[in-house]
């Protein structure tokens, strides 16, 4: 089955509202109650979470201005989750375990400080 994921009333008054962010990638597995996109409306910004479990398909890219009630995604719920222990993917981001963070360094500074001050 296919979801037709829809904008929901976020005010009384409010009758449009901007997708700012997707959390999640296109065709990627979510889980229902998964936070997905962030929206704003002219008084607050929101969290769309899954209805339902499966594979998502975007209707909306970052930035569009969509009726409350449009349809921003789909959610295929026979889409089958990742199975635990399969390869995973590469992540956008890398650890530098080499390059000292800011917080490394400022307890590095801060114990230091410390020794020589008690000796």
């Amino acid at each position: 089955m296919i979801l037709e994921m829809k904008v929901p009333s976020p005010g009384e008054s409010i009758t449009e509202v901007e997708i700012a962010q997707w959390l999640v990638a296109d065709g990627e597995y979510v889980e229902k109650d998964q936070a997905i996109a962030e929206v704003d409306s002219d008084k607050a910004t929101l969290e769309l979470p899954a209805e339902v479990s499966g594979i998502i398909t975007f209707k909306a890219e970052e930035g569009d201005a969509v009726e409350v009630g449009a349809v921003v995604c789909l959610i295929d719920t026979k889409g089958q989750a990742p199975v635990s222990g399969s390869a995973p993917k590469e992540s956008a981001t890398k650890v530098v375990a080499d390059e000292p963070t800011k917080a490394t360094e400022f307890h590095e500074k801060n114990y230091a400080n410390r020794w020589s001050t008690n000796n």
